[in-house]
């Protein structure tokens, strides 16, 4: 089992204990979101998530801050615990607030769908003249035509999991590369490379310095 397997396990087994019984009702409200998420990852919840690199709070939001290698895991395991309107994913890994949070921010929240991730987080790509919802158009497009799982987002950063692989990985490297051209000018170097990663992973991690 992979180290984030493991971690999943573990963290499953938190967010089930939570539960009265087997057939417990998903939450419907976020302070009941907030609980879960505190007792599944043994963690203080923050009354508030962050944005702006971990500089500005976010008070219609709940958060913990965790080892970078159980965010993941910890968000996977709270997501079918969650009704309709809310929303969980990985936030700020890197804070330059001043202190600097020291871990990596899982979030609860409000949200119609995954797409809220991105306005919760604020993420934007403002370097190449994009703000939230041009990311948002865009993520829409590669949806509809692949169907796409937002689980991290912060200020601009954003990575999701293809639930099915393009026909054309090259074209569609191609695209991300146009869209996000930090994916490989200050990533895996090529588009050929970006193609062979996303058809391994069937992961797209997109950051806009």
């Amino acid at each position: 089992m992979s180290h984030i397997g493991k971690w999943a396990a573990l963290i499953a087994a938190a967010v089930l204990a939570v539960a009265s019984d087997a057939h417990a009702q998903a939450v419907t409200d976020l302070d009941a979101a907030a609980s879960l998420l505190g007792k599944a990852s043994g963690q203080p919840v923050r009354p508030y998530s962050t944005r702006d690199f971990g500089r500005d709070t976010f008070k219609a939001a709940r958060s913990v801050l965790v080892d970078a290698g159980k965010a993941e895991a910890l968000v996977e395991s709270l997501r079918p615990r969650l009704g309709p309107g809310l929303i969980a994913f990985v936030g700020t890994d890197t804070s330059l607030a001043d202190p600097p949070a020291v871990g990596t921010e899982v979030v609860v929240a409000k949200g119609a769908d995954q797409f809220d991730i991105l306005r919760v987080a604020a993420s934007d790509a403002v370097n190449y003249d994009m703000l939230t919802e041009d990311l948002i158009r865009k993520l829409k497009e590669w949806d509809a035509a692949y169907g796409i799982d937002i689980y991290m987002a912060s200020s601009d950063t954003i990575t999701f999991r293809l639930k099915t692989l393009p026909p054309d990985l090259h074209a569609f490297a191609e695209e991300v590369y146009e869209f996000c051209p930090d994916t490989v000018d200050q990533g895996v170097g090529s588009v050929e490379a970006l193609a062979k990663a996303i058809g391994r992973d069937r992961v797209v991690g997109l950051w806009w310095d």
